[in-house]
């Protein structure tokens, strides 16, 4: 790890439960070892094949693929009007991974809003790229169908694109050829410090594109201090080869999440909320470094105690969480004071959060924490493990716990229902006030930091 706190034992206590956990879990299937180490092998052979032969997106999240003109087909049309983007020294807002896939995760939702407004302000032109050419992912009158480098021209790394480093590797030559300038970006390095809570396949992705970053970038930027905190002192732990002087900048993100007024929630989500029990709710995709675990465990104990008390999960399924999976599903609760929604929608979202008596965030490992900021913007308080990020992004309003500690936890669920709610006091920023902040750290290219100087800081 980067950098020890009081909390890492037990955050590391906490992963070795839940690794013994998957590790049970794969044993109560009714497969024969022979059967399950080739199964494991003939996985291992068809990640490195597939990643060979440039088909790694069959496996990364990616569903659809261009093929001819069809990546132009998925283009998003802009009704209304718009500033025509400048001519000349543009900045050019890489979305290929986002443009072609259907997903809903936290990263996607950080690049459709920051490429949304930005290019409703004019200040940017958001790009996807195919067959070596980059396209306008948005159509508009005012907007040019194909976009070629020029000099001048800034390359912003937005998305997360991590199983499409050979193509950035071509479009970032083709960029500096052309006399640009490539802007990396960061949401974090969760691969690379916490391997064991991502896929195998993720991580060696995550290495092969952070290795092209480090080396191409121009300026790095993150989603918070935190985050070039973590790469400043990764980058001289590991004598990474940055270029002489790298930039080094951060912005913070928008809570304002475009969930149609009028658009009405599932009946799933109504459900979730009827009755006068108090609502707790946790957003984030099931894995590892989310914590549901911990939360479970707390709410478990809450309930033997005689609680009456809801607690819902939003977010879909991800991997190495088979055991809690099955946990949640077969929970006697189930249905009942505990629901998991996989496939909610903004509208359930903006209904669960305008209902719950407090976002319960139990990650251990977050570039920013946006849950967070959307709680704060619908009114309501939060409970988040006491990691630096969320020191940084909550500040004085949130109530903290130490990571990985359910009995802690409890303490401050507890608290929740001895005081009445209260909305938090502090400031929010939205989507248009985030793409302004990133935009204007591009355009005037006043970085706070170079990567040597964040160094000598430390």
């Amino acid at each position: 790890m980067v950098e020890r706190t009081p909390g890492d034992g037990q955050i590391e206590a906490y992963l070795l439960r839940e690794m013994k956990a998957e590790i049970d879990e794969l044993a109560r299937s009714e497969v024969d070892d022979v059967t399950k180490f080739l199964y494991a092998r003939a996985r291992e052979f068809y990640w490195t094949v597939t990643r060979l032969v440039g088909l790694g997106r069959l496996h990364d999240g990616v569903w659809r693929k261009p093929g001819g003109d069809a990546a132009r087909a998925w283009r998003t049309a802009l009704a209304g009007d718009i500033p025509a983007p400048a001519t000349r020294a543009r900045l050019l807002v890489d979305m290929t991974a986002t443009h072609r896939t259907i997903g809903r995760t936290g990263i996607q939702r950080v690049v459709r809003e920051i490429a949304r407004a930005m290019v409703e302000s004019g200040a940017a032109i958001p790009v996807f790229m195919e067959n070596g050419r980059l396209y306008s992912h948005f159509a508009h009158a005012n907007l040019p169908d194909e976009v070629t480098p020029a000099a001048g021209d800034k390359f912003l790394l937005l998305d997360a694109g991590w199983h499409l480093t050979a193509e950035y590797s071509q479009m970032i030559d083709k960029v500096a050829r052309a006399g640009g300038e490539t802007i990396g970006c960061l949401y974090d390095l969760i691969p690379i410090l916490y391997p064991s809570v991502v896929t195998h396949s993720a991580h060696l992705a995550f290495v092969e594109w952070f290795d092209l970053l480090v080396r191409e970038s121009d300026a790095i930027v993150g989603i918070s201090k935190a985050v070039i905190d973590d790469f400043a002192v990764y980058a001289r732990m590991k004598s990474l080869p940055c270029k002489r002087g790298l930039q080094l900048g951060w912005w913070p993100l928008g809570a304002d999440f475009r969930a149609p007024g009028d658009a009405a929630p599932s009946p799933r989500a109504i459900a979730a909320v009827e009755g006068d029990r108090p609502l707790y709710l946790s957003v984030g995709t099931l894995e590892p470094r989310k914590g549901h675990a911990i939360a479970l465990r707390a709410f478990d104990r809450w309930w033997e105690e005689g609680a009456d008390v809801r607690y819902v999960i939003v977010g879909s399924k991800g991997w190495n969480v088979r055991a809690l999976e099955r946990r949640i599903l077969e929970h006697p609760e189930f249905g009942q004071r505990l629901f998991w929604l996989q496939d909610a929608s903004d509208a359930d979202l903006r209904y669960l959060y305008e209902r719950t008596r407090a976002l319960v965030f139990p990650s251990i490992a977050e570039g920013f924490g946006l849950p967070l900021v959307e709680a704060a913007h619908f009114g309501a308080r939060a409970i988040a493990s006491d990691i630096r990020v969320f020191r940084e992004v909550g500040g004085e309003w949130v109530s903290y716990f130490a990571p990985g500690d359910s009995e802690a936890l409890l303490a401050r669920l507890k608290e929740t229902l001895a005081a009445p709610p209260a909305a938090p006091a502090c400031d929010i920023l939205s989507w248009a006030g985030s793409a302004e902040a990133l935009a204007g750290l591009l355009r005037t290219g006043d970085y706070p930091l170079r990567l040597d100087e964040a160094v000598e800081a430390r």
